[in-house]
């Protein structure tokens, strides 16, 4: 054999090189059939990078990234944990890996051992979360965050040293429904499970009526206790119909108050306009006037007749045809009863335990007169109301406003008067006798139109210096409630 046919160096690296990329490639075919017990490379499962690991270890991180991990809500400047158990949130681990399962073993053996070799794997479809959670687990817990957290609105408050209303501290309250969305995609991210709470301002509501009655009530039970009287008082909001009503059902001497029923059932009794002598008693009975001679001329006028008595008896009866059963007449102005015919009883003067001395004659409740100064205003304001219901073909909107417009038109500077600013529109008439002092008005302001009646009772004397004020500060608070946000402070110490 010549020396010429031995292999050469290039033939033995040539040979070398094969044997080692051979084995090369059989390692790497080793390791890579190793592999296929193992998730793809690059198989992504509920957002989490699973390539490499076995299904127990899969399992595992999920468990980890989505039950064990808290969700951290943010509420303002304070944070909380919650265990998703807690929204009941489960994972369908199972369904998970059994698509997971599926990406592996469908992969192309020598596709992915290419891939594999090359550092490239072959291209896997992820696997999206599965998993459930209970709506309303996260909203209770939620509400017990907010329980917490939030800050609650202190409502207003009287103030007794001006007869006004402070103003309540806004708070704070978490809006539940409008932060799921939030809270839910947190449940459901394997990191970064964060969320922040919707919290919007909590205002203070504006003081309910009844903060009024508290107001009035610590006011009126002093002048009761030191004098052994009687205050009533009777409010309305002419918007809503609410009412302040404190003994307003007492038996109170109806002395001027009676002068408005007087003058509705003028207008009631004729059957055209007015005449000019008519106007001026009208005037004359509803403007301060103490002199009851045009008021008695109106009686006259109702009866149809020079009959005072049956002009007074007209007038109880269309106040019990309107429901005001308290009030009555049952004899005319600075006249005794007729002889034999005692005063009328009401549910409020046969009370078993009265507490006023009445006048026989002329009677009326606080709510009575409200009430019927009420049907006046929506009268007037065409909005129907009882009078033009019972009396349609009788009573016009134009009288009632004519009624309004001359009580307006009373003005003397005390009372319930005083307790308002000065431009404001009162349709008023007052009243007082020995022991009994009264105001009775609309009162149209800003904030709202509304009734106030305050009648105060002294046995044997009432002084001027103690109601007048009294009345006046009981004006002042119901203007300053209506007017929560421009209360009228007067000069409240002064009285």
């Amino acid at each position: 054999m010549s020396r010429d046919s031995s292999p050469g160096l290039g033939q033995w690296i040539t040979v070398t090189v094969m044997v080692a990329v051979s084995l090369f490639l059989l390692y790497k075919l080793y390791q890579f059939a190793g592999s296929r017990s193992f998730y793809p490379t690059g198989l992504i499962v509920a957002g989490i990078d699973v390539g490499g690991m076995t299904p127990e270890q899969a399992s595992e991180v999920i468990t980890n990234r989505f039950i064990d991990a808290p969700v951290v809500l943010h509420h303002g400047e304070e944070s909380f944990e919650i265990g998703p158990p807690r929204a009941e949130f489960t994972p369908d681990i199972e369904a998970m890996l059994s698509r997971a399962d599926y990406q592996r073993t469908q992969q192309d053996f020598w596709a992915g051992f290419w891939g594999f070799l090359w550092g490239r794997p072959v291209e896997v479809e992820p696997v999206g979360l599965q998993a459930t959670h209970s709506r309303e687990a996260l909203q209770e817990v939620l509400r017990e965050i907010a329980s917490l957290a939030d800050e609650p609105a202190q409502p207003p408050q009287p103030v007794p040293s001006t007869l006004s209303f402070q103003y309540g501290t806004s708070g704070t309250k978490t809006e539940i429904d409008a932060s799921l969305a939030d809270v839910e995609a947190a449940l459901y991210r394997p990191g970064n499970r964060e969320a922040r709470l919707k919290v919007g301002p909590y205002e203070p509501e504006r003081p309910a009526i009844n903060l009024l009655t508290r107001l009035l009530v610590n006011l009126l039970q002093v002048y009761e206790q030191e004098t052994g009287g009687v205050a009533s008082v009777f409010t309305m909001d002419l918007a809503n119909g609410q009412v302040v009503a404190i003994n307003e059902n007492v038996a109170m001497s109806g002395i001027d108050l009676l002068r408005v029923p007087i003058v509705l059932e003028t207008y009631r009794a004729l059957d055209r306009l007015p005449t000019l002598t008519q106007r001026e008693l009208i005037s004359d009975t509803l403007i301060s006037q103490p002199e009851n001679t045009s008021v008695n001329d109106l009686l006259s006028v109702i009866a149809g007749e020079d009959d005072l008595y049956r002009g007074a008896e007209i007038v109880t009866e269309s106040m019990q045809r309107l429901g005001l059963e308290n009030t009555f007449m049952a004899a005319p102005y600075d006249e005794p009863l007729r002889a034999g015919k005692p005063g009328l009883e009401t549910p409020a003067n046969t009370v078993e335990a009265l507490r006023t001395r009445l006048d026989p004659e002329i009677q009326t409740t606080a709510e009575d007169i409200g009430i019927l100064l009420s049907m006046i205003y929506y009268c007037a304001q065409g909005n129907g109301g009882a009078l033009l219901a019972v009396y349609p073909e009788q009573l016009t909107q134009e009288e009632c406003q004519q009624t309004l417009d001359y009580m307006q038109q009373n003005q003397i500077g005390s009372l319930i008067e005083a307790g308002v600013p000065p431009e404001t529109p009162i349709a008023h008439r007052h009243g007082w006798i020995s022991d009994t002092h009264a105001d009775a008005a609309i009162v149209s302001t800003p904030g709202g139109d509304y009734v106030i009646v305050g009648i105060l009772y002294k046995p044997d004397w009432l002084e001027w210096e103690l109601s007048s004020p009294l009345l006046t500060n009981i004006s002042r608070a119901t203007y300053n409630y209506f007017n929560f946000d421009n209360p009228f402070l007067g000069d409240a110490n002064a009285n």
